[in-house]
């Protein structure tokens, strides 16, 4: 039994767990959801640009904000996405018992599916709707952590708005939260945009029930670690999150901490031997897809689980080394 995240152009066979189709995933919450763009239009909020449809899960909104959902319908609708549902639909609500995924490390069968941003390629990249999608059929949601003008810790891959938000431009560490709060997420194929979320937002929603695997970025000083680290331990969270890195010290801080540390690497080995990594206390490893096949065998022999990054669709797992314990793919229902 194995854990994962980018692995293309190994020729390799194994057995891969297959997953049913994911359905869209829909959900509502105080105070996410006045922050999605579409119950912001609802609330006479924003306005100025047709948005997102999809809310959060976990907790009942207001009857006003409920009635008001219900009234716009198909307004609300997420925008369609081969066989996850289509433009139109009424929204369903979701709550923690809706989600398959494990809730506990301990509990992860391998090979794990780790979706990627939240299946970037099915749904706005770091959205609610694909962290609860994800966590609805049976697959860890995973996120990136970057941090505004003002510390606060979002949830967004790239070290700037550009490429994946509408609203906001320029380095995320620039940006003030009015900003990050009225940007919205694009969808990967043109549909409907979806709020932007911190990585409060995404703990309140689903903190402690389903396994996260968060990635701090390389840029993150120990300082800001240890702050996420902090956020993690007031909630409890030890047994319910993989936190990977990059960087090494990090990952060895986030083992101290007592928390299952990922170091990602590239397409070649660290610096670092098997033997320094383990002593570390560091249990997964997340190397490059392009990483040789031969060296994924020796970081398995060493005891890691091993979790390459990045494959396109789940069916790409059907290729990898039965000792793979997990992957990261951008759309974990094609398989």
């Amino acid at each position: 039994m194995h854990f994962t995240r980018d692995l293309c152009g190994i020729e390799l066979t194994g057995p891969f767990i297959s997953h049913p189709f994911a359905h869209s995933a829909d959900d509502v919450h105080g105070g996410f959801a006045t922050r999605s763009p579409a119950l912001r239009s609802v609330a006479n909020v924003n306005t100025q640009r047709e948005t997102s449809t999809h809310t959060r899960p976990y907790t009942i909104l207001a009857a006003a904000v409920l009635t008001a959902s219900a009234a716009f319908g198909a307004g609300l609708a997420p925008a369609a996405a081969t066989g996850l549902g289509s433009a139109g639909d009424t929204p369903e609500l979701d709550s923690p018992s809706d989600y398959t995924a494990p809730d506990k490390v301990a509990d992860l069968e391998f090979p794990t599916t780790i979706s990627h941003r939240g299946g970037a390629a099915v749904y706005p990249e770091e959205s609610m709707e694909g962290f609860t999608a994800s966590a609805k059929d049976g697959f860890l949601p995973e996120m990136d952590i970057q941090f505004l003008a003002d510390g606060t810790p979002v949830l967004i891959h790239d070290d700037t708005a550009d490429r994946t938000l509408n609203g906001a431009t320029g380095p995320i560490r620039d940006l003030s939260r009015e900003e990050w709060d009225s940007a919205t997420i694009k969808h990967p194929a043109g549909g409907e945009e979806a709020a932007t979320v911190t990585l409060d937002e995404l703990l309140d929603e689903m903190g402690g029930e389903v396994v996260l695997v968060p990635e701090i970025k390389p840029r993150a000083t120990p300082e800001e670690v240890n702050r996420v680290l902090d956020e993690f331990d007031e909630r409890g969270l030890k047994d319910s999150l993989v936190v990977q890195s990059f960087d090494f010290d990090a990952a060895k801080t986030i083992a101290d901490r007592g928390y299952t540390s990922l170091y990602l690497m590239g397409s070649t080995m660290p610096k670092e031997s098997p033997a320094e990594i383990k002593d570390a206390g560091i249990e997964w490893v997340g190397p490059s897809k392009n990483l040789p096949t031969n060296k994924m065998r020796e970081l398995d022999k060493a005891g890691f689980h091993v979790a390459p990054y990045t494959l396109a669709t789940a069916k790409d797992g059907q290729r990898l080394p039965g000792f793979i314990d997990g992957y990261f793919t951008d759309d974990a229902w094609t398989g």
